[in-house]
């Protein structure tokens, strides 16, 4: 299977997720972001090129399921898919609870400036006094997700390559 099958593949079964089941579990008004999951850990495994064009699309599929106007997602995901790709290059050697939290506050900042660019083509406001708290939810709940969604991101973005490929010496 090519990778682009792999990532229509996961592009579409996310959505339906996204559509059905997470839809429907909410905490303080707040829910899974799985289509921003996504299109942070293409920038992280399929770099900044591959991740922008993944985050692109995944951002115009989760446009189809809200009442946004069409392409604010998709407006985000990609810069932010290049700012996770960039940073996890400029990363020395990470832990997987550095790795999770790098995850979190990625989320975060990507839920905050969905809602800011969503402020600026007019659609309604924000309550002040809950939408820290409503991105903090969101964040960790979709950051909670994470491991199963980082295996077939990488699945997907890489197209069956190996994340490191080791070159031995001759003689070794």
């Amino acid at each position: 299977m090519s990778s682009r099958l792999r990532v229509v593949a996961v592009l579409l079964t996310a959505l339906v997720a996204q559509a059905t089941l997470l839809t429907e579990i909410r905490i303080q008004g707040a829910t899974v972001e799985l289509m921003m999951i996504i299109a942070i850990l293409a920038g992280f495994h399929g770099g900044p090129e591959r991740g922008a064009l993944v985050a692109f699309f995944a951002g115009l599929l989760q446009d189809s399921l809200v009442s946004v106007p069409l392409g604010l997602h998709a407006l985000v995901f990609p810069p932010l898919a290049v700012a996770v790709s960039s940073l996890e290059q400029r990363m020395v050697r990470s832990a997987p609870f550095a790795d999770a939290v790098a995850l979190l506050l990625a989320a975060a900042a990507g839920i905050f400036t969905v809602a800011a660019v969503g402020l600026l083509f007019g659609l309604s406001p924000y309550d002040p006094d809950t939408f820290l708290a409503r991105i903090i939810t969101a964040a960790v709940m979709t950051t909670s997700i994470a491991a199963p969604v980082n295996r077939a991101v990488r699945w997907a973005v890489l197209g069956g390559l190996p994340p490191d490929i080791k070159l031995r010496a001759v003689g070794s």
